[in-house]
């Protein structure tokens, strides 16, 4: 049967290669999230109290950027179904996380409503892998009701702080270029052979960074 996941393993850079080393820019720009994930640690460090407690949820970012980085740069190099959910996971683990702290910290929602809107996106998530072609955008389908989720998230932050919401715009204008180079990796192989996942890679690194950032921000202005 096949699933999104069928249409992950299609790269321009790899073009069929089973080689280790058959994506270079592919493997070695997951460093990027590392060093996002190493950046957000400082940041983390520098707190009068950074208590596991009060930011949680900044610490399971810091883990999920790293595990990002680890991940995807396995899968890249090795192609496996193992390898796969390596990539797959620590994605999925980030953006709830992130949803979840967003809607508490950004939004100040009780937690029954949190887990309200939570459940929703889980549900509409799992829908569109259901129903939608999983070829479909060459695989990013997976990550449309993501992004179809951060425009409401940040429409409903905007009029509450509007430079937090004036951050998540930014973010936005910056995924949605990610997506494009993402999308069209496969397309224009013939143009340019090194395709354009890595700079997918490259652009969500500085978007997860900057968004994980501007939580930590709200975070510690709530705590202070």
């Amino acid at each position: 049967m096949a699933t999104v996941l069928t249409y992950l393993d299609s790269y321009c850079e790899r073009a069929g290669d089973p080689g280790l080393l058959a994506e270079p820019l592919n493997a070695i720009t997951n460093l990027f999230f590392i060093a996002a994930a190493l950046l957000l640690l400082r940041h983390l460090r520098r707190l009068p109290n950074p208590s596991y407690t009060a930011y949680a949820d900044c610490w399971l970012l810091v883990a999920a950027l790293a595990a990002i980085g680890i991940g995807s740069g396995l899968w890249h190099l090795v192609p496996t179904g193992t390898t796969v959910l390596m990539d797959v996971i620590p994605i999925t683990l980030f953006i709830h996380v992130y949803l979840i702290a967003a809607l508490r910290r950004l939004l100040g929602l009780s937690w029954q409503r949190v887990g309200f809107w939570w459940a929703t996106y889980l549900l509409a998530s799992i829908a569109a892998q259901i129903t939608l072609p999983p070829n479909l955008l060459h695989g990013t389908i997976l990550y449309i009701p993501t992004y179809l989720t951060l425009i409401v998230l940040t429409l409903a932050v905007l009029p509450k702080h509007p430079a937090a919401g004036r951050g998540l715009l930014q973010m936005l204008a910056v995924w949605t270029v990610s997506l494009v180079f993402r999308t069209v990796d496969l397309e224009i192989c013939s143009a340019l052979p090194i395709g354009t996942h890595f700079l997918w890679h490259t652009l969500n690194a500085f978007m997860l960074y900057r968004l994980s950032l501007l939580l930590l921000q709200t975070a510690r202005s709530q705590t202070e």
